[in-house]
């Protein structure tokens, strides 16, 4: 079954400055010591197809919580789906995000211990969004220039090239409660064609 979605998304964790698990493999930072990464967003779909169900327009949040070194894989994720979502877009965006239907999200379904699916309420904005109980605002890093300062080649970034900087509000994940610090963004076209956008 053919896929492909393009959009672009918005998320952030609990590591301070920035997230060593995206861009490096290494340990999550959090500020209190510990070593488990929370993190959540939300991916607004502006153009979106599988095997011609047309899925433009929805608005997808994942809730992740890696407990190590994220190439050890144990992923905990979680599937936020839109409370008006309709069912068949629910089901296609559930195959798509778990792996199923391959592409990107299908290199990376072996590092994933648990999978679930929720629905809640969504909003997105460039410079934030919200998903259930949670929600944070994004401020990029700027360089001199003033353009966002860019992340290239990361070992496990959802797209070749994405935007770093802050984040500030609440993440409610998997019955943790977490301050949002670390904030990413960037483009995103993935598909069941291409593998190069999450590397995995």
């Amino acid at each position: 079954m053919a896929w492909k979605l393009k959009g672009r998304y918005v998320t952030a964790c609990s590591c301070t400055n920035v997230c060593p698990c995206s861009t490096a493999s290494a340990p999550p930072d959090n500020p209190d010591g510990t070593t488990n990464c929370w993190g959540a967003g939300v991916f607004d779909v502006r153009e979106g197809n599988l095997d011609g169900m047309d899925l433009s327009g929805a608005r997808v949040g994942l809730k992740v919580h890696f407990p190590e070194v994220v190439s050890n894989g144990k992923w905990q994720i979680a599937l936020v789906l839109d409370e008006s979502a309709p069912d068949d877009h629910a089901k296609a965006f559930e195959q798509i995000f778990s792996g199923q239907l391959g592409g990107p999200f299908g290199d990376m379904a072996a590092l994933v211990s648990e999978f679930t699916v929720e629905r809640a309420a969504l909003s997105y904005a460039d410079s934030g969004v919200a998903l259930g109980d949670g929600s944070f605002a994004y401020e990029p890093l700027r360089g001199q220039d003033g353009s966002p300062t860019t992340m290239s080649n990361a070992v496990f970034g959802f797209a070749p090239v994405f935007e770093i900087g802050t984040a500030a509000g609440k993440l409610e994940v998997f019955g943790h409660s977490w301050d949002a610090s670390y904030g990413e963004a960037a483009d995103f076209e993935y598909s069941s064609e291409i593998h190069e956008s999450i590397r995995a």
